[in-house]
């Protein structure tokens, strides 16, 4: 229909006026009804995709809904006291993924929240000392603001009893000698402004000025095994072993503490320097076998790898001959806003302290890693549950570096730890990373 048939139809003729006067019908009244005229089929309109569908064998067939067309209603109108209409601003566009985090995005992948991160290391390895530094280095602002919400009582005792151990009695915690319940806890942190913002590459104007929250939560699964366990030649080990394989394949991200001092203790000039012998990969090697014919079984491997992340911990860098050793290799700076001194590149370390012991184990433990997980899967970090001692009055002492000081066959600390590089690895297993 073109405009003047429009033009035409709006304006009642002299028949048509006749015929309402008279209550007569116009003989053509039936060819008012909208006839369907032979063409090509409509479009089709938008896919509707149902929140929920039964999909059982009994489920009962829907009948299609025929809805009349109707006319929309007119707006009303908008008095002038009427709050203001909000502003659409640049902010509530969808974020566009910045180059530089591709790369973190894969070791984020199944550890959002709902995930579990399982500790693994060997006896001695300074998993449970970690744990309770962890409690206290959510604090540290550089992070952002983290709290730490336990899910059930015992999770809430577990973690006290080695903070006040670790922070008020100022002492090591005891070497877990006994498979604990899991410890459940969600860490809910705000990163905005910090380094760890995903949106800190991208900034947008905004009319107020203030950083908007950039709230994240996930949580964490945490089960500390004894060290012993992770040996499965050892008795103990023959019978947790399956349990923690399990619980290693059930998991979707791994911090592996790796016990750097044993190196000088077992391949040292001096080693061994005790009874234990065993040496990194005896903790390592036959535990990942075991995970990947696991995930093998469950037919959930990624391609010819592991589908996990995975965070290799260099522990213990505050002792004496690790320190010393990275020094030696250039590989230490202090930083500039706590004064400790911190590894510059942990995977040229862990690298170095290979190379340093050529006919130890930790070239085994390199390969393995590279060898199972995805590249862009695997962190390297070099952490310090105790920190270092630094000197109010002259800041920090390259000779008098340890914070650790041995009394009467005791060990306690100088002063409160200050981590070192402990809370990186749960935020790389959650997809951050530092940025610029």
């Amino acid at each position: 229909m073109n405009d003047q048939d429009e033009t035409k139809d709006a304006q009642p003729q002299n028949g048509a006026r006749r015929r309402a006067e008279t209550g007569k019908k116009s003989p053509y009244a039936v060819f008012d009804q909208p006839v369907a005229l032979p063409g090509p089929p409509a479009a089709p309109g938008p896919a509707v995709f149902p929140v929920q569908e039964d999909t059982g064998a009994d489920a009962v067939e829907q009948q299609p809904v025929h809805l009349q067309r109707t006319v929309p209603a007119p707006r009303p109108e908008r008095s002038r006291d009427a709050a203001p209409r909000p502003e659409r601003t640049r902010d509530a566009e969808p974020p566009v993924a910045a180059p530089e985090d591709a790369a973190v995005a894969a070791a984020a992948e199944g550890t959002a929240a709902g995930s579990s991160i399982t500790l693994w290391g060997g006896i001695g390895s300074g998993k449970s000392t970690l744990l309770a530094a962890l409690t206290r280095a959510v604090l540290d602002p550089q992070y952002g603001a983290w709290n730490v919400f336990p899910e059930d009582h015992v999770s809430k005792q577990y973690l006290n009893d080695l903070a006040h151990t670790f922070y008020r009695e100022r002492v090591f915690p005891s070497a877990t000698q006994e498979v604990q319940r899991p410890i459940q806890l969600t860490l809910v942190g705000d990163v905005s402004g910090t380094p760890y913002s995903t949106k800190g590459a991208r900034r947008r104007w905004r009319r107020s000025g203030t950083v908007p929250p950039e709230v994240l939560e996930f949580r964490v699964t945490l089960r500390d095994m004894p060290g012993e366990a992770f040996d499965l030649r050892t008795d103990m080990g023959a019978l947790l072993g399956p349990k923690l394989i399990a619980d290693l394949a059930d998991s979707r991200g791994m911090v592996y503490v790796l016990d750097a001092a044993r190196e000088w203790r077992v391949n040292g000039e001096n080693g061994p320097v005790d009874d234990d012998e065993r040496q990194s990969a005896d903790f390592f090697t036959e535990v990942l076998d075991g995970v990947a014919t696991e995930v093998a079984i469950r037919k959930r491997r990624d391609g010819h790898r592991l589908p996990h992340s995975i965070a290799v911990c260099l522990a213990k860098f505050d002792d004496e001959e690790v320190f010393r050793f990275a020094c030696e290799t250039a590989n230490v700076r202090l930083n500039p806003r706590t004064g400790q001194p911190e590894a510059i590149d942990a995977k040229q370390l862990f690298d170095d302290l290979c190379d340093r012991f050529p006919h130890g184990s930790l070239g085994e433990v390199r390969t393995q890693i590279e060898r199972y997980f995805v590249p862009e899967r695997v962190g390297y970090f070099v952490c310090s549950a105790v920190g270092f001692w630094v000197n109010p009055e002259h800041g920090f002492d390259f000779d008098n570096p340890s914070l650790v000081n041995p009394v009467e066959n005791k060990v306690r600390f100088a002063a409160p730890p200050r981590p070192v590089n402990v809370m990186e690895p749960f935020l790389f297993l959650r997809g951050l990373s530092q940025r610029g």
